[in-house]
């Protein structure tokens, strides 16, 4: 293993933790939003699928992501794995029909950008 680049399994994994990352917040996003509808708050967020398909994600994804530290330096891991700082809102505006500030926007360009950079010097 080369310690300071990523391994094509270690960046296969990485892909699906940012994927993981982000239906992962959207069903938690989702599924809050039904269990507010609910009489009792606590036995809809308890009841509801969205949130359980959100923490089987979790589960899944952390197992993972202990598989990619396996392969790969943290320093590399985790800047690429900050692009969920990017997805999940581009998800939200995208599926949700959320709304971004124009700051919002720039700062997402901008973890991308950084995501880019770290990627192509690590591969």
């Amino acid at each position: 293993m080369n310690a300071e680049k990523l391994v094509p399994a270690a960046l296969g994994l990485l892909a699906f933790c940012v994927a993981a990352e982000t239906l992962q917040q959207l069903s938690f996003k989702l599924g809050n939003a039904r269990a507010e509808q609910t009489p009792s708050f606590a036995w809809g967020v308890a009841l509801q699928p969205l949130i359980w398909l959100g923490l089987v994600l979790w589960v899944v994804e952390s197992i993972a992501w202990v598989l990619v530290l396996q392969k790969t330096p943290l320093s590399m891991a985790y800047p690429v794995m900050t692009v969920t700082y990017a997805t999940v809102p581009v998800a939200g505006l995208l599926l949700l029909k959320e709304k971004m500030s124009r700051r919002q926007t720039l700062g997402a360009a901008l973890i991308l950008a950084g995501v880019v950079i770290v990627g192509v010097a690590g591969v």
